[in-house]
């Protein structure tokens, strides 16, 4: 025989209980009426501590199967959880949880049981309508049932606690919920087990009155948000897309024509110019490279459809992939934290690391490959921590950075290394790697479709695979070379150093992962010297704020007064190298009227033609020609640190051969400056300020002014 018993929470209900009590009573009757020797039912009173007479009420009752459970003081959500915990104490096989007050009908419940006897593991019980409540508590609900569906589609709207759950389903409920921080009406649809829904009227209560005030009405709808990991990864997300608002160079916040730094824009700029060629018909590799690779064009390319003629389309794209990320660690924080609220702290944390103008001073393909860089990591860290994680997802996030810059996809394989620790027999290997080649070519396979078919294909294996060896190797050589140990790198590296090693002493298993991976980003790091190229540690720093908060908890016990105090430091030292050394921030240097003269001056100069083609000849691409949708003179339109031979002969080339509308020089190149006039372009009228000289095939000279003759 199976046993079906109700669990009905219950605070001060002496008033109540006579009324409701013999009417579930009578329900109960008709079920073990109809179903015979196959249905025992029962009722379990869980008494939240009741000040009133509701114990002797209960007692009064004469009926066998009415139990009290007497709890003390722990809210509705922990009566329910003693009310089910004790239900299954008494072998019940299946729950319906309900209210005291009778507006959750009791009329549902055969539906419900009929339901569960044709399998469904849970049944919930939703309102028709709410045709009894005020006004102002129906649009309170309706605004309620709408936050939480938004923070997790899965919530079903216009239900409370009136379900019935199988024992399985209780079973894995009562291992997960926490009476003081759980809403368990958000918990039970993320159980995975199989459910229907029964619809009924909401009634009147039928004696005494509401135990829930307006204040306590707010508490459960917080509570209820506060339990819901998607809410809080939204507003991790949310937090992150408006510090990029106030900090990129980007940002409908600043001006449209310039960058706030000393460099206006360069990687920006660079990279919107091949998506933008691509838009018209260039090929990439074939006319246009910077070694980078092909998918960091068509990023900037959808970024050129969103806006043309202006910079917003680069913000947009930039802002979608650090929201991106934040998504991604919030995931991995809660992995660590088991908490969304501590997930959502440590979020906050890491924007503070995203934006710092030690990393951040323009768009750079690092920031477009951390999105990624974070999702390959999510999937080490489920492998380590969670439930397994995905090696689809970690190939094709592997081809997604190597699509963009193939030294970073070096970095995540130390990714791939930590899942196959995970793995136990050589037939879970052989299925690993399949997922792996099957998530690489999902994101791989079209683009080398895309490139064999413009006849692209080997370009894009030189230029990516083979020149970009010796333009690193030049900038290695350069007087860039070792500058890895600068100062104002120490502070950044000393922090993610300190939350490597916080992060073995903080971890119950894997303490090995987080140094390790740490020691293989920077093994790849310490050739070069540019601060920028460090973003895809960013997504280490996880471990880092991870630790942070570990320093807050009692349990971290002695360790807390050893990493706290090396963790501040290293938040301190990171604060003062980067105050000290970039004075041009986006707080700082905002208002650059000199370069904003400089790059309006040029931006109204190309923009006298129609698609100007432009060759920024031994500089850098800083964007002059936006406004008037430039396109590259040549396959090197503008020189990448670190150039070979062949790309300076390839800007000589073009210049010889008269192939750009407008040529742009640094004013103390005096050699390149001489071979324009020689070549014939003519200088253009100088801003007043400014490094770059401008040079045109037409002449756009002023006319000299006529002296005016004074009349005596």
């Amino acid at each position: 025989m199976r046993k079906l018993v109700l669990v009905v929470p219950c605070y001060n209900e002496a008033a109540m209980l006579p009324l409701s009590v013999p009417r579930m009573l009578e329900v109960l009757d008709g079920i073990e009426a109809e179903y015979g020797n196959e249905l025992e039912t029962s009722l379990i009173l869980a008494d939240d501590g009741s000040t009133d007479d509701t114990a002797k009420v209960i007692g009064a009752f004469r009926d066998r199967r009415v139990r009290h459970h007497l709890l003390a003081h722990s809210g509705q959500q922990g009566a329910l959880l003693g009310g089910l915990s004790a239900a299954l104490e008494q072998g019940a096989d299946a729950v319906i949880t309900l209210d005291a007050d009778l507006q959750d009908d009791p009329a549902a419940i055969p539906e419900m049981v009929k339901k569960w006897r044709q399998g469904k593991e849970v049944v919930y019980g939703v309102r028709k309508s709410r045709g009894n409540d005020s006004p102002f508590k129906k649009a309170s609900a309706r605004l309620f049932y709408a936050l939480m569906h938004l923070a997790d589609r899965r919530h079903i709207i216009d239900h409370a606690e009136f379900r019935l759950m199988d024992r399985r389903c209780v079973e894995r409920l009562l291992e997960t919920a926490t009476p003081r921080s759980d809403l368990i009406r958000n918990i039970v649809p993320t159980l995975g087990f199989g459910s229907d829904i029964v619809y009924y009227d909401r009634g009147e209560r039928g004696a005494g009155e509401s135990k829930y005030s307006l204040l306590k009405m707010l508490a459960l709808s917080w509570k209820g948000l506060a339990s819901q990991a998607p809410f809080w990864m939204l507003l991790t997300g949310l937090f992150t897309f408006i510090a990029f608002f106030l900090t990129s160079v980007d940002s409908p916040l600043h001006d449209n024509m310039v960058a706030h730094n000393d460099y206006i824009r360069h990687d920006s700029a660079w990279y919107f110019m091949g998506g933008k060629a691509w838009m018209n018909g260039l090929i990439p590799y074939v006319d246009f490279a910077d070694s980078k690779g092909p998918l960091l064009w068509l990023f900037y390319a959808l970024a050129y459809l969103l806006s043309p003629r202006s910079w917003l389309g680069v913000f947009w794209i930039n802002a979608l992939a650090y929201t991106a990320t934040s998504f991604i660690l919030f995931r991995v924080s809660l992995l660590l934290t088991g908490s969304p609220t501590k997930s959502f702290l440590t979020g906050l944390l890491l924007n503070a690391v995203y934006f710092i103008p030690l990393l951040i001073f323009d768009d750079k393909s690092e920031a477009l490959a951390l999105p990624f860089v974070a999702l390959a990591l999510l999937m080490a860290c489920r492998s380590l921590w969670g439930k397994g994680g995905s090696f689809f997802g970690w190939g094709f996030a592997f081809g997604a950075v190597l699509l963009i810059k193939y030294s970073i996809a070096a970095m995540t394989v130390i990714f791939l290394v930590a899942m196959l620790v995970s793995l136990k027999t050589w037939k879970s290997f052989f299925k690993a790697v399949g997922a792996t080649l099957a998530g690489f070519a999902v994101v791989v396979g079209p683009m080398m479709l895309y490139l064999l078919w413009v006849g692209a294909a080997d370009e894009f294996i030189n230029e990516y695979f083979i020149t970009t060896f010796t333009t690193i190797n030049n900038i290695v050589g350069s007087h860039d070379k070792g500058e890895f140990l600068r100062y104002e790198m120490m502070g950044y590296l000393s922090l993610a150093i300190a939350g490597a090693i916080t992060a073995i002493f903080a971890l119950d298993k894997a303490e090995w992962f987080p140094p390790a991976a740490l020691a293989w980003f920077l093994l790849f790091l310490s050739r070069y010297s540019r601060t920028y190229y460090f973003i895809p540690v960013n997504a280490l720093m996880v471990f880092t704020m991870f630790g942070i908060l570990r320093c807050f908890d009692k349990d971290f016990g002695w360790k807390r007064f050893v990493f706290g105090p090396i963790l501040l430091g290293a938040i301190v030292f990171l604060g003062i190298s980067n105050q000290w050394t970039y004075k041009n921030d986006y707080f700082n240097g905002r208002d650059r009227n000199i370069h904003r003269e400089r790059a309006k001056a040029f931006i109204e100069l190309v923009a006298r033609e129609h698609h100007p083609r432009v060759l920024y000849w031994g500089c850098g691409d800083h964007g002059y020609g936006i406004k008037a949708e430039d396109l590259p003179a040549c396959k090197y339109w503008a020189l990448q640190a670190g150039c070979t031979q062949a790309m300076l002969d390839n800007q000589e080339d073009a210049v010889k051969n008269r192939l750009a509308d407008f040529v742009f020089v640094n004013s103390y190149d005096c050699q390149r400056l001489k071979k324009l006039k020689e070549y014939g372009y003519h200088p253009c009228p100088e801003p007043r300020y400014g490094t770059y000289r401008a040079f045109s095939k037409k002449d756009y000279s002023l006319p000299e002014k006529p002296i005016e003759k004074k009349v005596i």
